[in-house]
C-alpha cells in the first residue's frame, strides 16, 4: 500500500488512558517511564479534561528499576490528590514496574480513605493491546469501586460500545445508541462523554441489565458484572447502521427488556418511513446509472466491518 490511510489505532495496553480520559473529570496517574504518555497520546485524539502531555507520572528511571518505584508512586498519588481537581484517579502501570515487581495494588490500597476514589489497572504493554487495556480499566471500576446493589431501577440500562476515542465517531455512536434505547421507553446509562462521569458510574449496579454493542471488546466486563453485581447482559455484536440492522437491534433489545411488541413495531415503522424517504431521493441515480460498483471491500476494524458490510448488503443490495 503506497500511503497510510488512517492514524495508528492499535497500541499497547497503557493506551487505556484514553478510556480514563473519556470519563468526565477522571485522571490517569501513570506509573511508568517518562515517555509513555507522550508516545501514546495521539491515540486519544484530544486533550480532554487533562492533557496527556502533563498527566501525573512517576517517570521511573534506572535507579527505580534496581530499588523499586513504590515510594515514588505513593508520592505521585498523594501530590495528584492535593494538586489536581478530579473526581476519580486511576493508576495505570507501564512495563517497567510490572517487570521489576512493584506492588501497585498495595500502594493504591493505602489510599482507600482518600478524599476521592483511587483505583488501579494493570496495563503493561507486554500484557496486550489497548483493547485489553480498556477492559482492564472497566474491570478496575467494577472490582474496586462498585458493590452489588439491592436496588434495581426499573428500565435502567447500562450501554457499552467500542473503545472510547478509538475512532472519530465513537461518541456519536454511543449517543445514538442512547437515543434508540430511550425511544423504546428505557433509561440509558453510559459513563463516557459529556455530563456522564462518576455519578453515572455509581448507577451501574442499579441497572436492570447491561447492553454491549461490540463484536467482542467488553464481553469479559459483562461477564464480570454478571458475576459480581448480579447484572444480566445482552450482547449485540453489530453496530446498527441502516434500517435493516437498526430495526433488528430494536426488536432484540426491546424483546430482552420486555417492551410490548406493538410499541417496538410502531417505533420501527415510524423510523423506517423516515429513513426510506431519504433513500428514495437518490435511488434512481444509484440504481439506474450504476455510479457505484456492485461489489465492495471494507477495510476496517471488526466494529465497523460488521456494521458497514451489513448496511451495504442488506440496505443497498451490494455484494
Amino acid at each position: 500500500m503506497a500511503k497510510i490511510l488512517d492514524k495508528q489505532r492499535y497500541k499497547c495496553a497503557m493506551s487505556a488512558m484514553q478510556t480514563v480520559q473519556a470519563i468526565e473529570r477522571a485522571i490517569p496517574v501513570l506509573h511508568s517511564g517518562p515517555g509513555c504518555a507522550q508516545k501514546l497520546s495521539n491515540s486519544s485524539g484530544s486533550s480532554g479534561y487533562f492533557s496527556p502531555n502533563i498527566y501525573p507520572c512517576t517517570s521511573i528511571n534506572e535507579r527505580d528499576v534496581v530499588f523499586g518505584g513504590v515510594k515514588k508512586l505513593e508520592s505521585t498519588i498523594k501530590h495528584s490528590l492535593d494538586v489536581i481537581d478530579a473526581d476519580l484517579y486511576v493508576v495505570l502501570t507501564g512495563c517497567i514496574p510490572e517487570i521489576v515487581g512493584d506492588n501497585t495494588e498495595e500502594v493504591v490500597e493505602g489510599f482507600r480513605d482518600a478524599k476521592k476514589p483511587v483505583i488501579y489497572a494493570s496495563t503493561a504493554g507486554f500484557k496486550g493491546n489497548n483493547y485489553k487495556g480498556h477492559e482492564q480499566v472497566v474491570d478496575a471500576i467494577i472490582d474496586q469501586l462498585l458493590e452489588r446493589s439491592d436496588i434495581r431501577v426499573k428500565k435502567l440500562v447500562n450501554i457499552w460500545a467500542d473503545v472510547p476515542y478509538q475512532d472519530e465517531f465513537w461518541l456519536g455512536n454511543l449517543r445514538e445508541l442512547e437515543k434508540l434505547v430511550g425511544e423504546l421507553g428505557l433509561t440509558p446509562n453510559t459513563i463516557f462523554g459529556y455530563q456522564r462521569g462518576l455519578s453515572n458510574v455509581k448507577r451501574i449496579p442499579e441497572a436492570e441489565f447491561n447492553l454491549l454493542v461490540s463484536p467482542w471488546v467488553g464481553l469479559n466486563n459483562m461477564k464480570n458484572m454478571e458475576k459480581k453485581l448480579g447484572i444480566p447482559y445482552l450482547h449485540y455484536p453489530t453496530l446498527p447502521i441502516g434500517a435493516f440492522e437498526t430495526s433488528k437491534f430494536l426488536r432484540e433489545v426491546g424483546g430482552f427488556a420486555g417492551v410490548p411488541k406493538e410499541k417496538i413495531e410502531s417505533l420501527i415503522a415510524e423510523k423506517e418511513a423516515y429513513y426510506y424517504y431519504y433513500i428514495e431521493r437518490y435511488a434512481d441515480l444509484f440504481l439506474e446509472t450504476r455510479v457505484m460498483s456492485k461489489q465492495f471491500t471494507v477495510v476496517s476494524d471488526a466494529q465497523y466491518a460488521l456494521g458497514i458490510t451489513k448496511f451495504l448488503v442488506n440496505d443497498l443490495g451490494l455484494f
